[in-house]
């Protein structure tokens, strides 16, 4: 098949095409920008389109080129392929366009495609590896959590465990549960610095939900006890970024604010979370135990462009220099060393915690300035009433 590939400088278009298409939120316009808005000046980002020789779309992907001693590195996570067939002529596209367009030594590939007979052979046909390091299981899988259209549908697939644990988090007095968009000075008015996530919330636009869970002190002053974003388009949502105070995961702050961060995606009428790396020991609870399926998938492959020998930076370097974004979010929310999540066993119930470090994916990153601050909307407001509020179980069905 004979391809071309163009550019997209139309968000619009370029969004549209995703959200009809059946796109990974990882594709979405705002991802790049936000990015962009965290790394600055040293990430460019370049959305391409596919197309035959008739000019129809057979894929796209959302580049993000990243450079380290003169060298540039191209990588897209989840990247579309329309059918399993094109995957490897739409990844041996990218792979052109990256080395023509912007003198790339390495392609870093990641397709949304499913893993099915021949599609791991066929990209391995086309020039493309495994990364020797950091490449995950052989055959990968993903965590899909159908969100139904009611809390019922959710609640009655959670342990009464799980189920009581959110609850009791959401009833602790004095703890709220903030969504927050970028229109106002709520977070600001509680004493957090909140210019980077003001300019992601802008960045992302409508695709995104981030819930804050506060705690109000003896003195009256609120702290923050964790964050959990999401971003989304109509079929599926997912965690963009999230962060918790060693408090804040004692108090089961981690899975109540995913659960009731499910419970608004479904008002938005999502329809599926992507809830990770089953082998991950950092995915929720509550994502593990709503999951109603594992799908096979490719999982990151690489090919070198042949202009030098790619530095093993590209495996390292580029991931760091992308996780930073996380833990300047958690600093500006006065999270600088989150607490890890509790670590999961599939023999058993979850060991306890690993001494603390920062895990919002990435190393420390100094806290933004202090800037406009953001909306808030209460989704719920811990006191010893909260049981029988109407409506105060919104979040914990």
């Amino acid at each position: 098949m004979s391809t071309t590939v163009s550019p997209c400088p139309n968000r619009k278009t370029w969004d549209a095409t995703v959200r009809v298409t059946g796109g990974h939120p990882q594709q979405l316009w705002g991802i790049g920008q936000a990015q962009i808005s965290a790394e600055g000046p040293g990430l460019r980002v370049d959305r391409v389109m596919v197309h035959d020789a008739e000019q129809r779309t057979v894929g796209y992907a959302q580049l993000h080129l990243r450079s380290e001693a003169e060298r540039v590195v191209a990588g897209t996570v989840h990247a579309h392929v329309h059918r399993p067939q094109d995957l490897p002529v739409v990844a041996e596209a990218l792979a052109l366009w990256v080395r023509e367009e912007h003198a790339a030594e390495l392609l870093r590939f990641q397709p949304d495609t499913l893993r099915t007979p021949g599609t791991a052979e066929a990209l391995a046909a086309a020039g493309f590896a495994r990364p020797a390091t950091g490449g995950g299981p052989d055959e990968p899988r993903r965590l899909e959590v159908p969100l139904g259209e009611t809390q019922q549908d959710l609640s009655r697939r959670l342990s009464e465990a799980t189920l009581g644990r959110c609850r009791a988090a959401l009833r602790t007095p004095g703890v709220t549960v903030r969504e927050v968009t970028a229109q106002s000075r709520a977070l600001a008015n509680i004493g957090l610095r909140t210019r980077l996530i003001t300019q992601l919330l802008e960045d992302l636009g409508d695709d995104s939900l981030l819930l804050v869970a506060t705690e109000e002190g003896d003195v009256g002053a609120e702290t923050a006890l964790g964050y959990l974003w999401f971003v989304h388009t109509r079929g599926l949502a997912m965690i963009y970024r999230l962060g918790f105070t060693r408090r804040g995961r004692d108090l089961g702050l981690d899975d109540a604010l995913l659960l009731t961060g499910l419970v608004e995606l479904q008002k938005r009428r999502v329809q599926r979370l992507d809830g990770g790396d089953p082998d991950e020991a950092d995915v929720p609870q509550v994502v593990r135990e709503l999951a109603g399926t594992e799908r096979p998938v490719l999982g990151p492959w690489e090919k070198s462009l042949g202009r030098s020998p790619a530095g093993e930076f590209s495996a390292e370097a580029a991931d760091a220099v992308a996780a930073r974004t996380g833990t300047a979010v958690a600093a500006e929310l006065g999270l600088e060393a989150p607490a890890p999540a509790r670590s999961w066993s599939p023999d058993g119930p979850r060991r306890p915690p690993r001494p603390p470090t920062a895990t919002a994916r990435g190393a420390p990153a100094a806290p933004g300035p202090g800037g406009p601050g953001t909306h808030r909307r209460v989704v719920g407001r811990g006191s010893p009433r909260c049981a029988t509020r109407p409506g105060a179980d919104a979040a914990a069905p």
